[in-house]
């Protein structure tokens, strides 16, 4: 007993890093499960138009969040990480840029909102609450977060998204108008935000703040370090984001409906592959100094089983888009399930593109990784913007064909970093594992029987788990090799 209570201990005092990240992942992976069940009841109670009003206003909110932003978030993390004894300092220079990152965010929502408005003053209010109770819920996050006490985040989250939940589910669904469900949305925002103030308050990590003396020098300063992290946010902001702008103004407001319906849906999939992503960065970054050999076989098996897994999740929900779609959201929705299709084939393109960004963070590479962000955003828009014309279905086939792209540039990039280690014909497996997926997903017809559709799953799902324990069942068990 006394063992276990001083393991409890150790794993408390000394192993920071991975309480931490279990408290995220486990409250991240319920949160996500939660905010499902929630769209579920929305969109069942909202039409198709107004369900994507709802997604359009969380839209504006995120956006222009990420123009305030300024990319402080990795500085003041990291600025309070190396000086814990300055937080009050830089909490009130990042408090400065904050505000002015705020007004500049309100002028161009104004222009915005005036130029195309696309909902009533009510709902115009209640987005720049949501822009400011998220741009402070943000700035409290990194105080924690630099603090390394990010426990709060995972309590407060998951609590925040239960209690949205449950007050979603008892409200009777003839009762859940537009300007309800949205104005509910905001309260929880801001309470959950008056909450992390008051927890980190509390532990007098900003008690006794005052406005303290910041000379101009050091808010320039915090500015220029954060710029790189901004433009890359806005950069992903135009190839993610704004995409669904282009949507809304070509194709009408039903469409984000039909779009966010299948983004929904992919959560669990999306988290999943990021965590998996995150949880092999340390060990291919130490590997990569230590053991260069034991690095490019890590690389190699991570590639198969990223690609591997991604394929399997979009050949399976691809298989069952249509039951998926109307189990979940009802038969009003179900026009959606060719998009579901498209988009669980970009989210497994599109993990082995982030696995080559982790890869090139790894080894060292993250400015030319900034340049190939600007490459692949100059690229991906204008085909986004032309997908948008044709509704939800062809943008999210145009986010597939973009990806594609931008995969392939990916290859040829880390390929030249990595000086040819990996085999012109491993990318080519890759490559073909991809096709062959996406063609035998796509002609299977939509309204085959469900029982023939498992059958199919079944078979080729064991034919690839057989096929990756045959070739790497010696390396999987190392790839977390020290």
């Amino acid at each position: 007993m006394r063992r276990i209570q001083t393991f409890l201990k150790d794993f408390s005092t000394k192993n920071t890093i991975l309480k931490n990240f279990s408290v995220l992942t486990i409250s991240n992976a319920l949160s996500q499960f939660l905010a499902i069940f929630t769209s579920i009841k929305i969109a069942r109670a909202l039409t198709p138009i107004n369900y994507g009003t709802y997604n359009l206003l969380q839209l504006h909110v995120s956006i222009f969040v990420i123009v305030a932003s300024f990319g402080l978030r990795n500085i003041i993390i990291r600025s309070i990480a190396r000086e814990p004894k300055l937080i009050k300092n830089i909490f009130y220079i990042s408090a400065i840029l904050r505000a002015i990152g705020f007004f500049i965010s309100i002028i161009l929502f104004f222009i915005y909102f005036f130029l195309h408005p696309e909902y009533n003053v009510l709902l115009f209010s209640l987005v720049l609450v949501g822009i400011l109770s998220t741009i402070l819920f943000d700035l409290f996050e990194s105080v924690a977060f630099g603090l390394e006490k990010m426990e709060f985040s995972g309590i407060i989250n998951f609590l925040s998204n239960l209690f949205w939940l449950v007050t979603i589910l008892i409200i009777p669904s003839k009762q859940l108008t537009l300007e309800l469900i949205f104005g509910l949305f905001v309260l929880f925002s801001s309470l959950k935000t008056f909450v992390y103030f008051f927890s980190i308050y509390k532990k007098d990590y900003i008690k006794g703040f005052t406005i303290v003396s910041a000379e101009k020098k050091q808010v320039i300063e915090f500015s220029k370090e954060s710029f790189p992290y901004y433009y890359l946010a806005l950069l992903t902001l135009l190839s993610n984001q704004i995409p669904l702008l282009f949507l809304e103004y070509r194709s009408g407001v039903a469409q984000i409906g039909y779009f966010n319906i299948a983004s929904k849906v992919l959560m669990p999939i999306n988290l999943l592959l990021t965590t998996a992503l995150a949880a092999v960065f340390p060990n291919l970054s130490r590997l990569f100094v230590t053991n260069h050999k034991t690095f490019i076989r890590n690389v190699k098996l991570i590639f198969m089983l990223i690609a591997v897994f991604g394929i399997a999740g979009a050949f399976g929900v691809t298989l069952f888009r249509k039951e998926v779609v109307y189990l979940l959201y009802g038969e009003k929705y179900v026009s959606s399930s060719l998009v579901l299709g498209y988009q669980c084939w970009y989210i497994a393109i599109y993990s082995v593109v982030c696995l080559i960004g982790t890869i090139l963070g790894a080894i060292n590479k993250q400015k030319e990784l900034g340049y190939l962000s600007i490459l692949c955003t100059i690229i991906q828009v204008p085909i986004l913007w032309i997908g948008s014309k044709y509704g939800a279905q062809y943008l999210s086939a145009a986010f597939v064909v973009s990806t594609t792209i931008i995969f392939i540039i990916h290859l040829f990039v880390v390929n030249s970093y990595l000086k040819n280690e990996l085999s012109f014909v491993f990318y080519l497996k890759i490559i073909a594992l991809f096709i062959l997926g996406y063609a035998i997903s796509i002609l299977v017809p939509v309204d085959l029987n469900i029982f023939y559709k498992a059958i199919t799953f079944t078979v080729i799902s064991f034919l690839a788990l057989f096929f990756i324990l045959r070739k790497y069942k010696n390396n999987i068990s190392k790839i977390f090799i020290r």
